[in-house]
């Protein structure tokens, strides 16, 4: 009996096995040790024993203390415990702004593939276990603020005049132009523009750029410095030096701008010296408040303009629902309203209000429907609920229009007006005591038991 158990549960086993879904994921990150700015590759693998019927989600990766960059994806398959596996490979560059040990967290993935023998795909979870990545300072003996990390690095210089017929009170414009491979524009160091004797230098902002492919990154910064020729005689600009690490060969490189003399002429015309510096120093002035300025819509942060957005939407939402429900209230009421006694009753004033004694007559026939006083005509209304000389007053007009053919002064329509408001009156009180004696009645006839 044990036994037929035991076999029944391995073939269910391998049922299941046969017909499970298998997803596996990881996380690879070479080298494992690199300096500031040396970007390390990561690589995230998702594998499937079917294949994937959607495309795989991995999310926006966010490594604290380091930029990340994506580069590709690569569909491939591998021989997994010797089973075949196809999976899909997420190529990623990690550059590191701070040194110890980074921690690549654990990812969540999101893919889509059917089980083994199935075609519908199925949604699922798989996450990779979280990844360590050490980072080494600077290297003693190197200035942090000259450190760059490159496979290539290649300069361009550029003069805005000659410099062999320079005289005091030129300005000259220098742009220096460093092209790099590697790395992001974020890690091009500044170049430091020594003081010269007998120049004063204004640098302008700098212009970086960051080029990406499929496989590579690359960038550039381009820096521009006036130079403002104070004296004359020989002036010498100093040579810059520029040092890179190339992580292909690990090894440290440097590239340098020899320096320059220039001899420099003199100006009878002096004055014009401290106007020009006066102009260069408010340009720079300028462009660093423009470059301190924070972005703002509206006079506001972009975050608290889009939380003013947000609640702008959800008021104008609101206001929207509210309006719909009012006019639909309206609409609603307004119907109401026309079919109701008290707006037939209007028609009826506005016929007596012209003097229209057809009008009246026509307008009079639809309130008394309204009015509830059901089998009832004019002539039978006014002698149940009107007055005499309500009675009286219609008479005398009807008389006047239809049997000496001549208009009723008007203060006959006005005495019309106020006798058959009376006469409305009267009957609504009498309708409001019909239905208390009624109320009355039903309580006699169903008397309420007290204790």
């Amino acid at each position: 009996m044990v036994k037929k158990h035991y076999i029944a549960l391995m073939i269910g086993l391998l049922t299941f096995a046969l017909y499970s879904q298998s997803i596996i994921s990881y996380v690879t990150v070479n080298p494992k040790s690199v300096y500031i700015g040396e970007p390390a590759v990561l690589k995230v693998s998702v594998f499937t024993s079917t294949w994937f019927t959607d495309g795989v989600d991995i999310g926006n990766i966010q490594v604290d203390g380091a930029l990340t960059v994506f580069f590709r994806s690569v569909s491939t398959s591998k021989k997994i415990k010797g089973k075949q596996y196809s999976g899909v490979e997420f190529y990623y560059n990690l550059f590191p702004t701070l040194e110890g040990t980074l921690e690549i967290p654990e990812l969540e993935i999101h893919v889509e593939s059917p089980k083994v023998g199935g075609y519908k795909g199925i949604r699922r979870t798989t996450k990779t276990k979280a990844k360590n990545l050490s980072v080494k300072n600077i290297p003693l003996g190197y200035d942090p603020q000259n450190w760059l990390v490159a496979t290539r690095l290649s300069i361009r210089e550029n003069w805005s005049s000659p410099l062999k017929d320079i005289k005091v009170g030129d300005v000259i414009q220098r742009t220096i132009t460093r092209s790099v491979s590697g790395t992001l524009s974020e890690f091009i160091p500044a170049t430091k523009w020594d003081s010269i004797k007998g120049i004063s230098t204004y640098p302008k902002r700098a212009s970086i750029n960051t080029n990406k492919s499929r496989t590579a990154v690359s960038a550039s910064r381009s820096e521009t410095v006036n130079y403002l020729f104070e004296k004359e005689g020989e002036i010498i600009i100093p040579t810059i030096e520029y040092l890179y690490w190339n992580s292909n060969n690990l090894r440290f490189y440097r590239k340098q701008i020899d320096s320059i003399r220039i001899q420099v002429k003199p100006n009878a015309d002096l004055g014009i010296l401290a106007s020009i510096k006066k102009s260069l120093q408010k340009e720079n002035i300028e462009e660093a408040q423009a470059e301190e300025k924070p972005f703002l819509i509206f006079g506001m942060t972009p975050k608290k303009a889009l939380k003013y957005f947000v609640f702008l939407i959800l008021g104008l939402y609101i206001l929207f629902e509210i309006l719909k429900k009012t006019i639909r209230l309206y609409k609603k009421t307004h119907s109401k309203y026309l079919q109701s006694e008290r707006y037939a009753f209007k028609k009826v004033q506005m016929a007596i209000a012209k003097n229209d004694i057809i009008m009246f007559t026509k307008t009079s026939n639809t309130w008394l429907l309204k009015l509830g006083a059901n089998d009832i005509n004019q002539q039978k209304f006014i002698k149940v609920y009107g007055t005499e000389k309500l009675n009286l007053v219609l008479n005398q007009i009807n008389e006047d229009t239809f049997m000496h053919n001549r208009a009723s002064n008007k203060t006959s329509f006005v005495s019309l007006l106020s006798e058959l408001k009376r006469a409305r009156k009267h009957f609504f009180n009498l309708q409001k005591r019909a239905d208390n004696s009624n109320q009355k009645n039903k309580s006699w006839l169903n008397p309420t038991v007290i204790d």
